[in-house]
């Protein structure tokens, strides 16, 4: 009996060596929703023109203006967040910003931490991967986004959760606006074409036109690094690392992209990256508390 009792102890000293994870602290319920991106996060050309922050996906509120309106409710994960957990303490922070790559990475950050936030969504890569020098710009990708993750390992509260959400698939939306047309007027493949005041990057016209799956190959690289560094920060540490390829597996239908430029998502396009990510298995899935 007595060996069998030393037996079973050193099995539960092991368990607790390998699985640091169940001794950090508790995960922080995700009141304080700080969200890091580009022009996708801040609602770009959704519904009305420029930045749309009330139709993002992450950040997206719904009040009375926007009821007024008839505007769409996008049911956001800071919407999620408020109707799971309440109003009490809830902050929402957008630190996204158009046209931000992952050299902004490490800025938004910065703002992420000074807002002491408990929750940080993460959505970064789309303006990379059209980079024109994409062998090179992969040792940069790198580079930019393990200094962002650092800044949020050391300065958020432990307990925080930051979930990153994998770079969609660029080559989905080429294929549902083949027939779709900007304001229902001109043909969202001639303004692609055309790229009035370089609203598109030049890089990802060509070889979309020319060799889409060059695209979705550098796509899945960029979204292997960031699985591969998300597993690396989560491996160790007393906050909590989520990562999800959801958005790029679950494709794009032609009501999902903006009627306005074709490019970015429509309102419509918002609500269902909000449902996507919100629910991924591999999410944080917050309202299983």
């Amino acid at each position: 009996m007595k060996k069998l009792f030393i037996c079973l102890s050193a099995v539960f000293l092991l368990i607790g060596f390998f699985n640091t994870k169940a001794l950090a602290e508790e995960q922080l319920v995700p009141k304080r929703l700080s969200s890091i991106g580009d022009s996708i996060t801040v609602g770009m050309n959704a519904e009305l023109p420029l930045e749309n922050h009330y139709a993002s996906w992450a950040n997206g509120y719904y009040g009375f203006w926007q009821w007024l309106f008839g505007l769409t409710n996008v049911n956001s994960h800071n919407q999620r967040i408020t109707a799971e957990f309440g109003r009490r303490g809830r902050r929402n922070y957008m630190e996204a910003e158009s046209g931000a790559t992952s050299a902004d990475f490490f800025e938004q950050s910065q703002r992420a931490v000074g807002h002491q936030a408990f929750y940080v969504t993460v959505l970064l890569g789309n303006n990379d991967v059209c980079s024109d020098d994409l062998p090179l710009h992969r040792v940069k990708f790198v580079k930019n986004m393990w200094a962002g993750l650092s800044v949020l390992e050391t300065g958020l509260t432990p307990g925080a959760t930051v979930y990153v959400v994998g770079i969609p698939d660029i080559t989905e939306l080429w294929d549902a606006i083949k027939d779709k047309k900007a304001l229902g007027i001109i043909n969202c493949q001639d303004i692609w074409a055309l790229n009035p005041l370089d609203l598109f990057p030049s890089t990802c016209m060509d070889l979309l036109n020319e060799a889409p799956d060059v695209i979705q190959g550098y796509i899945i690289q960029y979204n292997t690094i960031l699985k591969n560094l998300v597993d690396i920060f989560n491996a160790d540490s007393p906050n909590y690392y989520f990562y999800t390829e959801a958005v790029f597996l679950n494709g794009v239908s032609e009501n999902e992209v903006s009627d306005i430029d074709c490019y970015h998502p429509s309102a419509e396009g918002q609500a269902v990256l909000s449902d996507i990510t919100w629910n991924a298995p591999d999410g944080p899935r917050f309202f299983d508390w």
